[in-house]
């Protein structure tokens, strides 16, 4: 198994490289050219800048058994089907029993944007919401090593 990180979206790497180095699992932080990480412990792989891009390199690569956090519902829906874990930034386990709602919530939610109505945003993390995250993924690596 390794542990694949939607970089562009997903906080708190360096906690998350703690609990790979922990479980002894390869970490790989996706990004695109925009971004930039140096200096870090953990592979970083470079993507092209555009739509999409990061989530097709990272279904190029991954394997049956891998782990992806992400909070892209799409990317989540593919790497499924490809048998990986998924797991949200949020510390929900995304699977095939609540997949099929997440992507509806997700298609209501920009239905309603394009109409014109404001949907409020995630607020802002905090320490708990890291903590509860860091906690679930300690346990799905448990799980799964």
């Amino acid at each position: 198994m390794r542990l694949f990180v939607d970089g562009d979206a997903t906080p708190y790497k360096d906690d998350i490289y703690r609990l790979a180095k922990k479980y002894q699992i390869e970490m790989y932080v996706y990004i695109d050219y925009a971004h930039l990480l140096k200096d870090v412990p953990y592979h970083v792989v470079e993507c092209e800048i555009g739509r999409d891009s990061v989530d097709m390199c990272i279904l190029s690569d991954l394997r049956q058994g891998d782990l992806l956090i992400t909070q892209d519902y799409g990317l989540a829906a593919l790497a499924l089907g490809k048998k990986a874990y998924v797991l949200h930034v949020s510390g929900l386990e995304i699977t095939s029993q609540n997949i099929d709602e997440l992507l509806l919530r997700r298609y209501i939610g920009a239905h309603q944007r394009r109409s014109g109505k404001h949907i409020k945003g995630p607020s802002k993390q905090t320490k708990e919401d890291k903590d509860y995250f860091l906690k679930q993924l300690e346990n799905l690596l448990k799980k799964l090593n």
